[in-house]
């Protein structure tokens, strides 16, 4: 998602290749014989491999520099950004997960790793077992409430950062649009589709989320089937009832 709304803006043609992340394809033996991580995304180019999602980004930033999203006064505070937005992936999939989500949907079987399985410099690659890990507790246990409410109060407090930080200025670094807007943009979706109460935490961040939602690059990305959402929206009424909605966690 975060590399498709950078090529878009970049006007960077590619051609996608889709992986079913809920039939777990990206454990399958094609997939982890192009990579050895089991998560996407994936660039292919020229015959080279670049498999780290940030890592990609920087890539085409200065292959493709017309429209710069990564500018160079402002490399080192993206990095450091990408650093913080990274580490917080697994607090976006804990509360997708848990409210998001019904544990019956993502109850596909792993598939065991293949023999002929990619290696990252002639190595094993450590983020394929931490992933397969995550999946096999899911599944005896799915998101527990304290691991939940851990992740939730995680992401309030960065969110409260740059809701500070859209108090000064259009975009999260100022007033042009970078990739922290994009890395951002996504995680803020995510979380407003799990009924986080954006507009009452961070009036800036949903203000700023609803303006990059008028770009057709970023719009596409958001729309989900209608089936999804109803399944989501009778997941939302069941937990709301049972008073364990996230507004509830958060606001009371």
């Amino acid at each position: 998602m975060k590399t498709r709304i950078f090529m878009g803006l970049k006007n960077i043609d590619y051609t996608g290749h889709h992986i079913n992340l809920q039939k777990k394809e990206n454990f399958s033996p094609y997939f982890q014989g192009i990579t050895p991580r089991s998560l996407v995304p994936v660039l292919v180019d020229d015959g080279e491999v670049h498999i780290e999602s940030n890592d990609i980004l920087q890539y085409l930033d200065n292959k493709f520099p017309a429209m710069r999203l990564i500018p160079a006064d402002k490399e080192e505070e993206i990095n450091k950004m990408l650093i913080e937005e990274n580490d917080l992936h697994l607090d976006i999939r804990n509360v997708t997960f848990k409210y998001l989500v019904p544990k019956f949907l993502n109850n596909a079987k792993i598939q065991e790793k293949s023999e002929s399985k990619a290696t990252l410099h002639g190595n094993k690659d450590s983020e394929d077992d931490a992933n397969r890990k995550f999946w096999e507790n899911y599944k005896k246990e799915g998101i527990t409430d304290e691991v939940a409410t851990k992740s939730l109060l995680n992401l309030k407090l960065h969110l409260e950062k740059i809701d500070e930080k859209l108090s000064h200025h259009t975009y999260i670094l100022g007033n042009e649009l970078t990739l922290p807007d994009i890395a951002w943009f996504i995680y803020v979706s995510r979380l407003k589709a799990a009924r986080y109460p954006m507009h009452i935490l961070h009036p800036n961040v949903n203000d700023w989320f609803e303006s990059l939602l008028k770009k057709e690059v970023f719009a596409t990305e958001t729309k989900t089937p209608r089936i999804v959402r109803f399944i989501s929206y009778i997941f939302y009424v069941v937990q709301k009832y049972s008073g364990w909605s996230i507004k509830r966690q958060l606001v009371g």
